[in-house]
């Protein structure tokens, strides 16, 4: 069951948000942008990272590398890496909140208890996902997909 919220501009209301990751591990939100994205991710917490996510690179890690990536929680590739060159990582990733500047034909994977979930993400769209209870992957080709990604730190 994909849990899709309208948020086209007129739409767009201070109660739609504030419903986001109080009864499903992850919403899609439609129509919205990346202002109303960023200021509503906010209101979550605090953001650990900010980054762009796209294929920059020719070669290594961020490369167009269209690969499938495996189901995981974000967080666990960091700490693996820091934790083989004897440092730690201590980000805490409650929230992965994506927004899709531009679409590509990637396939999102969702899975959570029991359930799996597909989604690919167009432009306009905003992925906010429970990383303590989602794990996602990817399937397909990337092409030139370009996320805006925060990792957040729930406030309590």
């Amino acid at each position: 069951m994909i849990n899709t919220l309208a948020n086209k501009e007129d739409e767009n209301t201070e109660e739609l948000w504030a419903n986001v990751g109080r009864e499903y591990p992850w919403y899609l939100i439609d129509g919205t942008n990346a202002d109303t994205f960023i200021r509503n991710v906010l209101r979550f917490g605090k953001p650990t990272e900010v980054s762009i996510v796209a294929a920059f690179e020719t070669d290594g890690r961020g490369s167009t590398q269209d690969i499938d990536l495996p189901l995981h929680h974000d967080g666990d590739y960091s700490a693996r890496k820091a934790a083989e060159k004897g440092l730690t990582f201590d980000k805490k990733i409650d929230i992965l909140a994506l927004y899709c500047v531009k679409g590509g034909g990637a396939i999102t994977r969702l899975e959570w208890e029991d359930n799996h979930a597909s989604i690919i993400l167009e432009e306009g769209q905003a992925l906010i996902i429970d990383n303590n209870i989602c794990r996602h992957g990817r399937v397909g080709p990337v092409g030139d997909r370009i996320l805006l990604r925060a990792w957040i730190e729930r406030r309590e």
